[in-house]
């Protein structure tokens, strides 16, 4: 019985150590072939171009000074990478009603809605109108607050 379990280990510690040892030369070639390139190479290397492009355009499109309403599709998560691509904008999370009016009021003047799609997949970006429900003050990000 003794010889029947040593034996086991030892065929599982072969295994694992020969799984073991390929991961970590498939991670170093990656490693390799991937050193000196630069930021923006590597980020479409790894995120796509397509997610990269559209995160690029959303960037241009979008004021830095003025929010974004994002809201993801179906895979959760994925709201806080768009968040992190497209930061120094200030994000306004869209995933349930607002808690109370004067969020309610700030929401409805933000005119940007960005939705995170998927892993890999490129945010869509959709221009509303911002409008100023009765009774609301401005938002600051507004021309009538400036």
């Amino acid at each position: 019985m003794r010889r029947v379990v040593l034996g086991l280990l030892a065929v599982y510690l072969s295994i694992g150590i020969a799984l073991g040892l390929r991961n970590t030369a498939l991670r170093l070639r990656s490693a390799v072939r991937s050193a000196g390139l630069p930021a923006g190479e590597m980020r479409t290397r790894i995120l796509g171009a397509e997610y990269v492009a559209a995160v690029e355009r959303i960037r241009r499109t979008v004021p830095v000074d003025e929010p974004y309403l994002l809201r993801e599709l179906d895979e959760p998560g994925v709201i806080l990478w768009t968040r992190f691509d497209l930061l120094p904008r200030r994000a306004i999370l869209d995933i349930a009603p607002p808690p109370d009016a004067r969020s309610a009021c700030l929401r409805a003047q933000v005119r940007w809605l960005v939705v995170a799609t998927g892993t890999r997949q490129a945010p869509l970006l959709y221009e509303g109108p911002a409008t100023m429900p009765p009774g609301c003050p401005p938002a600051p990000w507004t021309k009538e607050a400036r």
